[in-house]
């Protein structure tokens, strides 16, 4: 059975073809401003797994020089109402880490990246470091 998630406004729709596993908790200070939260909550998969509709062209990308890595990261995000969608690296050709929050059910997070610029109060019981 298909995953199926959207943005807040419901222009952009994502279908997978079934809910990862597992998902990545990102505390990289840019992930954190750009989903307005402690931390990001993302699936690490394929590019050509996503089934993206974007009826509306409201998918935009924020081509971010201050990723944390050093890397310039393209963000992609809703124009209409500003959620993010996914990111790209070149550190992962052919990857997206897709935005988790866009999605009703999210699996339970299984590791976490940039975890040195976690915010001191964060704990998160179920992880790994990778």
């Amino acid at each position: 059975m298909s995953y199926q998630g959207h943005c807040n406004c419901e222009s952009i729709r994502i279908t997978l073809p079934e809910q990862p596993d597992n998902t990545a908790i990102c505390h990289c200070n840019s992930c954190k401003r750009a989903g307005g939260s402690a931390f990001s909550l993302n699936y690490f998969v394929d590019e050509d797994s996503v089934t993206l509709e974007d009826s509306e062209s409201s998918l935009k990308v924020y081509e971010d020089t201050k990723a944390f890595s050093g890397n310039l990261v393209k963000r992609y995000f809703c124009s209409k109402c500003g959620s993010p969608v996914y990111t790209k690296t070149p550190k992962a050709p052919g990857k997206l880490f897709l935005k988790a929050s866009l999605f009703d059910t999210v699996a339970a997070p299984t590791c976490e990246v940039f975890s040195e610029k976690q915010h001191q109060w964060v704990t998160v019981a179920t992880h790994k470091q990778i």
